[in-house]
């Protein structure tokens, strides 16, 4: 099979199938795709909300909690303890299915009356964290987003197996750490900026491996007491930092702008591909055979993946979020643990088999259009059929669906085979992932038909400006807790959590002068700069090759071997 040229049918641009993708797609029992894989993207990621989290009353108990889904959205929201409960029957929402009409039309009918999920949370963690989203095994976590196996963590996002983490995102296997991006197996680390790994004692790394008691360090491995570049010996490094406070506010930014400045000087690592043969993107570990994958893990065969956790993903596609021993996945975003054959489905897993077209599915197999079930058998529309039944139904309903497809409001024809049309999505386009990988204004949205969320900012009377916060984090008691603080960067006012405080405390690191939003929206920019490819040449050999490094954030780049040769 030859590689075949078609456009996208919504942004009307040209993309590339390649033989071992029609392979894939016979394998699955799919037909090809008709949006390019950016668009794709783009529309399952507007199902993925982004940090914002609201207060709403259960639609069943009647408490008032906080969910993803804003107050006003028409959609009937449990929450996490009643949704968990055995106090409902998503059976009755049931629907048969009506032929003279476009299934997904159908299927949106079935959303916005079947309860769903305030916070995509098991029920163990939500006892302990009650201030998180997409979040699971975990206990004693504050503002804390898509993240797995963490205790003690606060103000973080996509956070697997740590400890006593603040103002972190995308750590594996760490603890006591503050203000770092892409760490991993590292302990006692402040203001690590990104791609360091076995670390311990240490502040302002970037692209380091194995080293201890060093601050300002880039692109060392295995090397210790090192002062901004510098090579101490153990005695000159530790009198350096008895005058060196960074649980003082000033003292930290200080020298977090000192580090950054060091940082522009020297060549960063160009691609980050650990323990992985023959891979493509950025942030892909002991992976092999996948081609445009973005901080994954364990990941094998397959194609246009993000953010795959551990445990394994196999032969899958079009992927976005969770994994953990995940295969023949396709067109998903939010599926995990266990999962099987699942296609175009959202916020499911937990066992789930040969599912297509679900949300909030759980354990059970053989669902087709369903929503908010547990562990059930042959059901469609949130219907039980026989096993005989269910086949039959269902093959009629792939037919109608390519016979009477739905078409959105831009004109797309959405037959069996693509991911729910974005003006599915309950979440406004600016509360969504989808705004941070392809930002627009409200005039782009509005004209793409879809939901636009104005940020009123409530108005709570400030009794402290963020610059009156004291200086040093030893000099802060609790009587900050009873403080309504303005932040430095938008209008919010916000509190200090006694959490958030004894954790600032026990790793002697300032307090942060920014509200919650702002600290984790800083961090998610970053996140957002390493998700893509460009075109370079090697400042060294010439060579062309691929890295999120542009020219304007790299000014002078080496391709991988030449690094490995020169700096590392």
């Amino acid at each position: 099979m030859q590689s075949e040229m078609r456009q996208c049918k919504n942004c009307k641009k040209d993309f590339i199938i390649e033989p071992d993708d029609f392979g894939f797609y016979e394998k699955i029992k799919v037909p090809p795709p008709t949006f390019c894989p950016s668009c794709r993207l783009q529309r399952r990621l507007i199902w993925m909300p982004n940090f914002t989290l609201f207060k709403r009353k259960c639609d069943l108990c009647g408490e008032e909690g906080f969910s993803m889904y804003e107050p006003n959205t028409p959609f009937t929201v449990y929450c996490v303890k009643c949704w968990w409960s055995d106090n409902w029957d998503p059976f009755v929402m049931g629907m048969n299915i009506d032929f003279s009409r476009p299934f997904l039309e159908q299927w949106r009918e079935l959303l916005q009356k079947t309860p769903v999920l305030s916070l995509h949370v098991d029920f163990a963690t939500i006892k302990t964290s009650p201030y998180v989203n997409h979040v699971a095994h975990s206990k004693n976590l504050y503002l804390v987003y898509y993240s797995d196996y963490n205790e003690d963590c606060v103000s973080s996002f996509w956070l697997t197996r740590n400890k006593d983490l603040y103002m972190c995102s995308v750590v594996f296997d760490s603890e006591k750490c503050f203000d770092c991006s892409n760490l991993f197996k590292s302990f006692n680390i402040v203001g690590s900026l990104s791609n360091n790994r076995f670390c311990y004692d240490s502040a302002f790394l970037r692209d380091c491996e194995g080293v201890h008691h060093c601050l300002g360090a880039v692109n060392v491995k295995n090397g210790s007491y090192i002062f901004m570049g510098e090579k101490l010996s153990e005695e000159e490094y530790k009198n350096k930092m008895k005058s060196i406070d960074l649980g003082s506010y000033k003292q930290y930014q200080y020298w977090k702008e000192k580090a950054q400045e060091y940082f522009k000087e020297n060549i960063p690592q160009p691609v980050w591909a650990t323990q992985s043969k023959n891979v493509s993107g950025s942030y892909v570990f002991r992976s092999k055979n996948c081609q445009e994958c973005f901080d994954v893990t364990n990941c094998e065969n397959s194609k246009y993946l993000m953010l795959m956790k551990e445990g394994s993903t196999k032969d899958s596609y079009d992927y976005v979020d969770w994994g953990f021993n995940a295969e023949l996945i396709y067109e998903c975003v939010t599926v995990g643990e266990n999962p099987f054959n699942v296609k175009f489905s959202h916020e499911s897993g937990w066992g789930l088999n040969d599912a297509e077209y679900c949300k909030s599915v759980v354990g059970g197999s053989d669902c087709f259009g369903c929503i908010s079930l547990r562990n059930k058998k042959y059901c469609i529309l949130n219907k039980q059929y026989t096993k005989e039944e269910y086949f039959r139904l269902k093959e009629k309903i792939i037919e109608h669906m390519n016979k009477m497809p739905y078409v959105d409001k831009k004109g797309n024809i959405y037959k069996y085979g693509e991911f729910f049309p974005m003006e599915f999505s309950p979440h406004a386009y600016n509360n969504s992932y989808a705004n941070f990988l392809f930002p627009k204004t409200e005039k782009e949205v509005e004209e793409y038909k879809l939901k636009w969320r104005n940020h009123f900012f409530e108005k709570y009377p400030i009794t402290l400006d963020s610059s009156e916060i004291p200086d040093n984090i030893k000099n802060t008691d609790d009587k900050i807790l009873k403080e309504i603080i303005k932040c430095s960067v938008c209008p919010r006012g916000y509190r200090i959590a006694k959490q958030e405080l004894d954790l600032v405390k026990k790793l002697n690191v300032p307090l942060s002068r920014q509200c919650p939003f702002c600290r984790i929206e800083e961090k998610a920019k970053i996140w957002v700069s390493q998700m893509k490819q460009v075109d370079r040449n090697c400042d060294k050999c010439g060579i062309n090759f691929k890295t999120h490094y542009t020219k304007e954030e790299a000014p002078k780049i080496f391709c991988k071997s030449c690094y490995n040769k020169e700096v590392y």
